[in-house]
């Protein structure tokens, strides 16, 4: 039923419901409890004349017929009825006042009562105490009873009191609630409005938060960090569309020139076997393209898949400088690596080898014929460290600046046999984070290039 309405709403149901109800429990116990109190509170007056009347009774016994009941006069109460009954095989009246006729009473009710004991029986609207006295070995019983008029006008009043009141406390509450549910939902309204104007061509607004540290506050900042997630996310992938387009550009461009130049005319086993080694290597470079995008695309989390391990830097560097020993023979470059101590991270084993091999592969590449690339493990007061040097080409000071940007290549770096596609310094730097490191490089032109991994101890 109320599925399709808004919280608000709801809410202001359910208030009222709730409001509605308290009101009627508090009215129905007020009301029984000045009931139970006043008929306390009777009970209490007549017991007191009951007394008084009964001492007088045993007194003045002789005198039973004779007795005037004007307790109503001395105790300024009224309505008093008061009755004295002689108790035998049936009851008797022995002295009276005008005893309303309607008050029925049955012999064996009052042979019931214990001797001396104050009972109190409810006829219609009348209370009436009994007491059982013995005089002169006979039994009799004392009746004082009285209306509910007083009572029931009291209760009236109350009710009365409680039927204008109730309602109007109702109405208050009710009005209460409708302007705490608005000012409570004003900020969630105001949010909404805020998300309405962020779409996924500008996610660079955020929803303002007061510091108040309330729930409205968290539920900003959580948005506030999902659309800086998801800014990051469309970044990345409209950086990962423009950098593929740019980069798949020119290989593709070339596949194409190579094709319709095979086309053109019949050619020979040999023109079109090149002509196939040229589109291979195009699209070689085109496939370790895409997979270097697609890793510098992914997040940290997606990378590690959690499964960050505890790995020896001794190790990984072992392996890399293991691995690329034929490179280095086969670019005429000497290898040697120094390992002082073993030093255990947390991380991801093949991943930090990756970085290693492609800086080492680096310095192969740009190094001179016959010279050395020296590998080194050690640590310092702050920093596990890694450290690559070569004795080659060197970078320059501008091109150190760039040298971490996606597809920049130096001039001298420029050529087929490099390899490369520019994003090999990207990945190192990425991997090197994952890894909460920092990568440092020290370099001269034609004297060589120094590049530092460093761990926090």
């Amino acid at each position: 039923m109320m599925t399709n309405l808004s919280i608000k709403k709801k809410l202001l149901i359910y208030n009222i419901i709730i409001q509605t109800i308290i009101l009627l429990l508090f009215s129905f116990s007020l009301y029984k409890t000045l009931e139970s109190s006043s008929k306390d509170k009777l009970e209490a007056t007549l017991k007191v004349i009951v007394l008084d009347i009964v001492d007088d009774i045993v007194e003045h016994k002789d005198k039973l017929t004779k007795r005037v009941f004007n307790e109503e006069k001395e105790y300024k109460f009224k309505p008093l009825y008061i009755r004295l009954l002689k108790i035998e095989d049936n009851y008797k009246i022995i002295n009276s006042t005008t005893f309303p006729n309607d008050i029925k009473e049955n012999i064996k009710d009052l042979k019931s009562i214990s001797k001396n004991s104050i009972v109190f029986r409810y006829q219609k609207n009348y209370i009436i105490s009994k007491i059982n006295i013995y005089i002169n070995n006979k039994s009799y019983v004392l009746e004082v009873a009285t209306n509910f008029d007083a009572i029931s006008s009291t209760l009236d009043n109350i009710l009365y009191i409680l039927f204008f009141i109730v309602p109007i406390i109702l109405i208050i509450s009710i009005i209460a609630g409708y302007f705490l549910i608005l000012k409570s939902f004003a900020p969630v309204e105001k949010m909404l409005n805020n998300l309405k104007n962020i779409n996924a061509s500008d996610l660079s607004k955020r929803l303002e938060a007061k510091n108040m540290n309330d729930e409205i506050d968290l539920l900003a900042n959580e948005i506030n960090n999902l659309l800086k997630r998801l800014e990051i996310s469309f970044e990345k992938t409209s950086q990962f569309s423009s950098d593929a387009s740019h980069e798949l550009k020119t290989p593709l461009t070339i596949i194409r020139g190579e094709i319709e130049i095979a086309l053109r005319k019949d050619r020979s086993i040999k023109e079109y076997k090149n002509s196939f080694e040229n589109c291979l290597d195009e699209i070689l470079v085109i496939q370790q393209t895409i997979d270097d995008l697609l890793f510098l695309a992914k997040e940290e989390y997606e990378v590690l898949e959690n499964t960050k391990e505890e790995i020896y830097l001794d190790e990984v560097t072992n392996e890399a400088y293991k691995e690329m020993l034929s490179f280095s023979k086969l670019k005429q470059i000497k290898l040697l690596c120094e390992i002082d101590e073993p030093i255990q991270i947390k991380g991801h084993h093949k991943l930090l080898k990756i970085a290693i091999k492609n800086i080492i592969k680096n310095a192969i590449t740009f190094s001179y014929k016959n010279e050395n690339v020296y590998i080194k493990n050690y640590s310092d007061d702050k920093y596990y460290i890694i450290s690559i040097e070569d004795k080659g080409i060197g970078i320059s000071k501008d091109d150190q600046k760039k040298i971490f940007e996606k597809f920049f290549r130096t001039d001298k770096s420029r050529n087929k046999e490099s390899g490369g596609t520019g994003l090999g310094m990207s990945i190192v730097e990425k991997i090197v984070k994952i890894h909460k490191g920092k990568i440092e490089l020290e370099s001269q032109e034609n004297k060589g290039t120094k590049v530092f991994f460093k761990f926090k101890k």
